[in-house]
């Protein structure tokens, strides 16, 4: 049960991808983070309160939607694997 120790200690987090720094997705980031600062620079104190409330709820909603979406791909590979390990015998669980 290696895998299931490393997760229960911490040592594996799949929320927490490294990624090369000249990959498509650093430089997506890139532009998100500058136009976010340039959106920000450009609004008043209250503005910016409003967007910090809405970015704050915007971040839970990715959070509960990125766990339920890691609990579905687990739950699925799962039953990939008692199918391959069973030869199609469990049709239902």
């Amino acid at each position: 049960m290696y895998i299931l120790e490393e997760l229960y200690t911490g040592n594996v987090r799949p929320g927490e991808q490294p990624f090369q720094h000249n990959s498509q997705y650093a430089k997506a980031l890139a532009q998100v983070v500058e136009a976010g600062n340039a959106l920000t620079n450009s609004l008043s104190d209250r503005q910016k309160d409003l967007l910090k409330n809405y970015m704050n709820a915007q971040r839970e909603v990715s959070i509960l939607t990125d766990c339920d979406t890691f609990i579905n791909g687990f739950q699925i590979g799962a039953k990939i694997m008692l199918d391959v390990l069973t030869e199609g015998e469990m049709r239902e669980i």
